[in-house]
């Protein structure tokens, strides 16, 4: 049935080779030699682009539209081959970037202007509409994490949002809800599991596995409580992202 929205895809290194070639020909200068930007190019490790791809559905599409690579030339022109070898080499540099990678090493994220941060968190980002410094989540965090720790919990809270998480399992709080209306019979509510376009499964408040079909007549509806944090990903800047850190390990 193909790989999932959820799935962490299979790497093949020499692939990724092959595409490590087109990547110092035509993207290196703007997005850097692991793909983490420059001035002129954005990170591409934490790209929405990137992390959804499975072996060029997203990246593929993408490119096609025509991005300007650096030789002057269009993206389109990549065959897909190209296309697919690139994946390969970019889902390698987001794996690099996780702790249990041997390449890893954490750096100092502590780079930001805390009153910038908190400016942040209390304005344009809207954090402050969820969360105080004295909530129960926000309380003293500086004393608790690593300012490195405090980076993934501001990103990818609840422990894998889209797969990408490395804090365990998701907690009941900030599990994904989803309702599901048969075409005849009552509505099931539970927690999510799994979904594609055939099937939607969930634990109900019995700690009941269910599992219903898709298709005409079923409605079906998710409450992701992460949503927001999900979808400041499109538009935080790096600039952003470190003096929000910055602010945060201030809280102790």
């Amino acid at each position: 049935m193909g790989a999932g929205p959820a799935d962490a895809p299979y790497v093949d290194s020499a692939l990724a080779d092959k595409g490590k070639s087109t990547w110092a020909a035509e993207c290196i200068t703007c997005h850097g030699t692991q793909a983490r930007g420059t001035d002129n190019g954005p990170n591409l490790t934490r790209s929405l682009v990137v992390l959804r791809d499975r072996y060029g559905s997203e990246l593929g599409p993408f490119l096609k539209k025509g991005h300007k690579m650096q030789s002057g030339g269009s993206a389109a022109a990549l065959t897909d081959d190209q296309i697919g070898n690139l994946a390969h080499f970019l889902r390698q540099r987001v794996n690099d970037s996780f702790r249990g990678s041997p390449l890893f090493q954490a750096q100092n994220v502590l780079t930001g202007d805390a009153k910038a941060g908190a400016a942040y968190f209390n304005g344009e980002g809207k954090c402050a509409t969820c969360h105080t410094a004295t909530s129960l989540n926000l309380a003293g965090i500086g004393g608790r994490l690593e300012p490195i720790d405090i980076q993934q919990r501001f990103l990818f809270p609840g422990g894998g949002g889209r797969g990408r998480g490395r804090g365990g399992p998701v907690s009941t709080a900030s599990a994904v809800k989803v309702t599901v209306s048969p075409a005849s019979g009552e509505s099931v509510t539970g927690v999510l599991l799994q979904m594609d376009d055939f099937n939607v499964s969930l634990r109900d408040a019995a700690g009941a596995y269910r599992t219903f079909k898709r298709g005409p007549g079923v409605k079906v509806v998710t409450d992701d409580p992460l949503a927001t944090h999900h979808a400041l990903l499109d538009t935080i800047t790096d600039t952003q992202m470190h003096d929000v850190v910055a602010y945060l390990e201030t809280l102790k």
